[in-house]
């Protein structure tokens, strides 16, 4: 079966919520700044961690196996 409706917005993991074409950066684990778009799945694909399956037409930031609210340095560019 398939999602009649796309998801609209999601939330980081500071709570905030995003909706798709909103800029979001991060701080890797080099203490590198990473910008990047809020895109919308073109497919499904599940989770690289916990196996979860990520629906056609969810959002994402930066790597679709992983959820916006993954990446806990995240955060809305001003």
């Amino acid at each position: 079966m398939f999602n009649l409706f796309n998801e609209r917005k999601t939330k980081l993991a500071n709570g905030k919520d995003v909706r798709e074409g909103d800029k979001i950066f991060f701080i890797d684990s080099d203490r590198k700044r990473h910008e990047g778009i809020i895109e919308r799945r073109k497919f499904d694909c599940k989770h690289s961690d916990t196996g979860e399956v990520l629906k056609r037409g969810t959002l994402f930031f930066w790597n679709n196996t992983f959820k916006p609210s993954d990446y806990y340095s995240a955060d809305v560019v001003a």
